[in-house]
Parts: C-alpha cells; structure tokens; sequence
C-alpha cells in the first residue's frame, strides 16, 4: 500500500503549489503583453502548433489538458482573428486540423522571442549552480506533472 505523506505535510505542499503561480507570473512575467487581446490558451494553442506544424484537435487538447469543446472555443477564435487555419485530414476527412496561418506565426514568434529574452535577462541573476538546480527543479515538477495528468486522464502525453 501506498504510504502517503502525513496530513500536515500535504497541506502544507498544497499552499506552495497554489501560490507557484501567482509567484511565477509575478517573477517571470506572463507571455503576452497586458493590451493582447490573445488569451494566454488561445497563446499556448498557437505555440504548440508552431513547435509541431499542424495538430488535430484531439492532440491539442490532449497537450493543452483542456476539452475538445473548449479547444474549439479557442481556436475558432483565433480563426477569426486570422492566426489559424483549420482543413480536413487528407486520410480522415472527420480529423480536422489545425496549423499556424503567416499572421499567426509571425505573432508567436514575436512575442516568444520577448518573452524568452526578458526571462533569460531575470535567470542572469542566479549564479551557475543556482540555475543548474532551477533547471533540474522545473523538468522534476513538469515529469511529476505529466505523471499526474496521466493518472487523472490515462492518455496525455506533453
């Protein structure tokens, strides 16, 4: 049987992941400016299809965590804004679809390339063995993060 860490213990982790957030958004930034219009899930749509050219909708919310219903919401939205394009599978005409259009690459690639170099500019303050440690910190929470979304949903895959 599983051991489970004592009542005190958890609840304390709890209070630290519920405030990670917030810190982090606060210490590093969000990845849009304030005036977007772009909701950061409709941003993340757009950057998961920039690293992998073109997803189903399925795969897309399978990465994002969220709905099929809600990735609908998201990326008919940005259809109308013009920063997706959305066709049928060429083996499966039920699979829709969805890459970058040139107005929406050009958005991500402008606003990652501000995003990553305002955090780079904030890691220049930790020393080498600090940021060696941040780094093997984030890949350990992001494993036990994939871990945990795969017990919720048995299927992602990030």
């Amino acid at each position: 049987m599983k051991q489970v860490m004592e009542e005190q213990k958890l609840s304390a982790l709890v209070e630290t992941i519920i405030s990670f957030k917030p810190m982090f958004y606060k210490t590093l930034g969000k990845p849009l400016p304030m005036n977007s219009d772009i909701s950061p899930g409709a941003y993340y749509v757009m950057m998961y299809l920039k690293k992998y050219d073109s997803l189903s909708m399925s795969d897309l919310g399978k990465m994002l965590l969220i709905s099929k219903p809600n990735v609908t919401t998201l990326v008919n939205r940005l259809i109308t804004k013009g920063f997706v394009l959305r066709s049928s599978d060429k083996h499966d005409r039920r699979i829709i679809m969805i890459r970058l259009s040139s107005k929406g690459a050009q958005f991500v690639e402008k606003n990652n390339s501000k995003y990553t170099d305002r955090i780079k500019k904030k890691l220049m303050s930790l020393s080498d063995p600090e940021l060696e440690k941040f780094s093997i910190s984030f890949q350990t929470v992001k494993e036990l993060l994939v871990k945990i979304s795969k017990a919720d949903t048995n299927e992602i895959s990030i």
